[in-house]
């Protein structure tokens, strides 16, 4: 055995395969560096979830494809170069327009500070006295 490793060009032939999830469905790995680009993926993943023609971009439909990249954030796949999509995806995830929707209403909620209410008499008259305090957390979408 020579002190390279059994293989000397086994960074090369190293696959990454990354998970592909869909709620009511089995989830799928795949190999993302087999593909040539955007299109090809999302075909290949509309036939493996049964989903033919629903996931091609820009076409409106009531699928939506996210990935999750090494920073754990959430992206719509095709917003960036292939090439560093391909480097970056952690996971993929086929969510129905409904899910897109809660994650945009759960990003707004957690973006808005948490309230303290004080209820004071003042000399103006004003009976309330509201008092804000920023005690929000980062939201977290891995789910």
């Amino acid at each position: 055995m020579n002190g390279g490793g059994l293989w000397p060009n086994q960074a090369q032939r190293m696959r990454t395969y990354t998970k592909v999830q869909k709620r009511g469905s089995v989830g799928r790995s795949i190999d993302v560096t087999r593909y040539s680009g955007y299109e090809e993926l999302r075909n290949d993943l509309a036939r493996m979830f049964g989903i033919e023609g629903q996931l091609e971009d820009p076409r409106p439909s009531d699928w939506k494809l996210v990935y999750t990249d090494h920073e754990n954030d959430i992206l719509l796949v095709g917003d960036d170069p292939w090439e560093e999509f391909v480097n970056c995806v952690q996971n993929l995830k086929i969510l129905s327009s409904v899910e897109v929707q809660q994650m945009s209403l759960d990003a707004d909620l957690a973006a808005i500070p948490a309230t303290n209410q004080v209820c004071s008499e003042t000399d103006s008259g004003n009976a309330w006295k509201v008092h804000y305090e920023d005690t929000s957390a980062a939201a977290s979408f891995n789910r």
